[in-house]
């Protein structure tokens, strides 16, 4: 069904043709320097950031979050700065949508402005380009990204629109037919059924499991199949693991949930040691939308190769990648563990014991384990206090981003979070500075959600601390959590050995929260433990952006064993 808003032959900017053409698709929000003037504010909020690669995150979080495709325009300057953003939508699997100025056609090879190849810097992380040379082809050209970011496999497209700029050109008013396909404003836009063979292959093989279990990767939240998920793992008493991009595939307090997987947290205190020894314990392992990249299968070892595998994936590229699969399931995460479900119970399916002890045991010892670290009343503060006073103020409306390296190992490990797009990190690039960027974006996207953001200090300083402005200036009120031990640690961990392991100190004693006030958010300095759970609370529950400077002992890593 489509949704008309002009008629054939029209004659408007073409910023205001693709402006129209966005409301039609249900966009609430899109990101970037290049503001399209007649776009209705009333429909679509504009936010203005103050780098490009920001604004991609941005775009990342709000489409995990919002179910709807990200937007991003660009000016044609700042095509080198986007490329982080479009890397992690492409490695994520998010459908975002970049509207950027290309040169005109009649100006390459003249060292026009800004000239520059933009489509060959951008095509490895793209699903695909439209090059749009004729101006009047641009809204038909938008409706094709759309189709194509939000069908089988989501990743991001880009429009490069030629001959467009910051001055309008007589040329730039065209004659286009303005219309919507609001059925492709939302992803998985079609879902793709699975083959009814496989899947009576599929629970053959589960059906003779004495042990099996099921791990669930990011596939499963971008279909939004986190019912029948539940579904079927309750009906079939099947454990079920996560990867480090599935987490918040299934809720973490389940008797069925053995938590997060992942070389990063599964062992010394890493609750990932839960999910590991369940997982190797199963003779069949159902995997779901997960891509088994090395991190989360702990270097191709969980689940161990001698396992038996099924593999249900939309991407049939990923079925077989790393594991020889028994059986596979090329379908939408959603409609593959919903038919599955049904075969089961179609043929008398007889769950096997159920292995809810054996998670309660491992999760008990855990606890026990990390009963010091909870505890701890030093100063400078042990992260594993900050871990426990945040679990306190999650709940069922917390959203948890975190940014990469130390902040998002405590985050994957040591946090619990419920059911649906509630845990969010830059597992598409793994690259530091990435936190607040999407932690905004999924605001945006959920703005009825607490929003908690873990960063580094050495995150924030890579460039992204200018957008705690932008947050303040929009009034987009998350909490960023800084973990400030004035060190890049996990690099120096890697090093301690060493004598130039100082390298990755930096200047002492950064005061986060005064940076904060002068960017005209709320800032709060936490230095003793008694004082994060009142700094929590007070965050959480102010209308403005607030970052609580959490100062952390420097010598307190990821307790990882190593």
């Amino acid at each position: 069904m489509s949704a008309a808003y002009d008629a054939t032959g029209m004659k408007d900017h073409v910023y205001n043709h693709l402006a129209k053409t966005l409301e039609g698709y249900g966009t609430t929000c899109v990101f970037g320097m290049r503001v399209y003037p007649e776009m209705d504010r009333s429909r679509i909020r504009h936010i203005n950031m103050h780098h490009e690669s920001a604004g991609g995150l941005m775009a990342c979080g709000y489409a995990r979050t919002s179910g709807r495709p990200g937007i991003l325009t660009l000016n044609r300057a700042g095509t080198g700065n986007v490329i982080m953003g479009l890397a992690e939508a492409f490695n994520s699997s998010l459908p975002i949508i970049v509207l950027q100025d290309g040169l005109t056609v009649t100006l390459q090879g003249k060292n026009a402005l800004y000239e520059l190849d933009q489509i060959g810097l951008e095509r490895p992380v793209t699903k695909w380009i439209g090059d749009v040379v004729d101006l009047s082809a641009a809204p038909a050209e938008l409706r094709k990204a759309f189709r194509i970011a939000t069908t089988g496999r989501p990743g991001p497209i880009v429009l490069n629109i030629r001959g467009v700029g910051s001055i309008f050109a007589p040329n730039q008013w065209v004659e286009a037919q303005v219309f919507s396909e609001p059925e492709y404003g939302t992803f998985p836009a079609q879902r793709i059924q699975p083959d009814p063979a496989a899947i009576e292959r599929a629970v053959e093989v589960l059906k003779s499991a004495r042990k099996p279990c099921i791990v669930a990767g990011g596939g499963v939240s971008l279909a939004r199949a986190w019912p029948e998920l539940q579904e079927l793992a309750e009906l079939g008493q099947f454990p079920v693991a996560t990867t480090v991009v599935g987490k918040g595939a299934f809720p973490e307090k389940h008797p069925l949930s053995a938590g997060p997987t992942g070389r990063a947290n599964s062992t010394g205190l890493g609750r990932g040691r839960i999910a590991e020894a369940i997982v190797k314990d199963s003779d069949v392992v159902l995997l779901v939308g997960t891509r088994t990249n090395e991190l989360s299968t702990s270097g191709w070892t969980v689940p161990d190769p001698r396992s038996t595998i099924v593999h249900l994936d939309v991407d049939p590229g990923e079925i077989g990648r790393n594991y020889d699969t028994k059986a596979g399931i090329v379908a939408d995460a959603k409609a593959g563990l919903a038919a599955l479900t049904r075969a089961l119970k179609a043929g008398s399916f007889q769950p096997p014991e159920p292995r809810t002890e054996q998670i309660k045991k491992l999760l008990d010892e855990w606890w026990r384990d990390n009963e010091g670290p909870a505890a701890s009343n030093v100063s400078p503060i042990h992260p594993g206090r900050l871990m426990h006073e945040v679990r306190q103020v999650m709940d069922g409306d917390t959203i948890l981003v975190s940014d990469a390296s130390t902040p998002y190992i405590w985050a994957t490990s040591h946090t619990f979070v419920e059911a649906g797009p509630t845990f969010i990190a830059p597992r598409g690039t793994g690259a530091i500075g990435t936190g607040l960027p999407l932690a905004i974006g999924a605001k945006l996207g959920a703005p009825d959600k607490k929003v908690i953001c873990f960063e580094g200090d050495g995150g924030l300083l890579t460039g992204i601390l200018p957008e705690l402005e932008t947050a303040a200036r929009y009034g987009i009120a998350v909490t960023v959590v800084v973990f400030n031990n004035g060190t890049l640690q996990l690099e120096r961990d890697h090093i301690k050995q060493y004598p130039n392991v100082d390298e990755f100190n930096l200047s002492p004693g950064i005061n986060f929260a005064n940076l904060a006030r002068e960017l005209k958010c709320e800032g709060i300095r936490v230095e003793q433990p008694g004082d994060l759970a009142p700094a929590l609370r007070r965050a959480l529950a102010s209308s403005k952006p607030t970052l609580v400077d959490v100062v952390l002992d420097p010598n307190e890593g990821f307790p990882s064993g190593h």
